[in-house]
């Protein structure tokens, strides 16, 4: 079965028993916490990806790194996942299970690349000005990119807003691209 598809019900799965029992909010920071973790811990991921490891010290594992920072749900979903030989999916569970949350929430992820951090007031500028425009809660997500030289350049869906300098260096060598006067003399 297609990892992708894997991952979106197991996170549909686990978002639908998180609202029925009122534990959406304690749910998406267990998963957060968890997609933190499986992202930076590689050993963790070897371990968990590894076949000769039996699923009992797989589950002491997960119940040492998770039981007393996480909520028994998330805790037994991860136990389940590790039963049914899911747990290699742990990660884009953990990824999917936030976009569905967003979704559930009414949020949109807005990821602006800048070549230096922006500074907080022009940050609360930019997410009112897409709240405006898009009619909804912005999360902006701020990644530093140098080849973008000056500006910004913002992804939201499936738009791209790019006012970067390297943006417009481009366009002015298509620009020059174009012999606009013919060589006459």
């Amino acid at each position: 079965m297609n990892s992708t598809i894997l991952s979106s019900r197991y996170a549909r799965s686990l978002m639908d028993l998180a609202i029925e029992q009122n534990s959406l909010e304690k749910i998406m920071s267990d998963m957060s916490l968890i997609g933190k973790t499986c992202k930076e811990n590689m050993v963790l991921n070897a371990v968990m990806r590894n076949p000769n490891i039996n699923i009992g010290s797989k589950k002491g594992i997960v119940r040492d790194l998770f039981a007393s920072a996480t909520d028994k749900l998330t805790l037994d979903f991860i136990i389940l996942l590790i039963e049914k030989r899911r747990i290699i999916y742990l990660k884009e569970i953990a990824s999917e299970f936030r976009d569905l949350y967003n979704k559930h929430k009414g949020i949109k992820v807005a990821k602006i690349y800048v070549a230096r951090n922006i500074e907080s007031s022009a940050k609360e500028k930019i997410i009112h000005l897409l709240e405006k425009e898009f009619s909804s809660k912005i999360k902006l997500i701020e990644k530093i990119d140098a080849s973008v030289i000056g500006g910004f350049k913002i992804v939201i869906d499936d738009k791209i807003y790019d006012a970067s300098i390297s943006k417009q260096l481009q366009l002015l060598k298509k620009s020059f691209e174009k012999n606009l006067y013919e060589k006459g003399f």
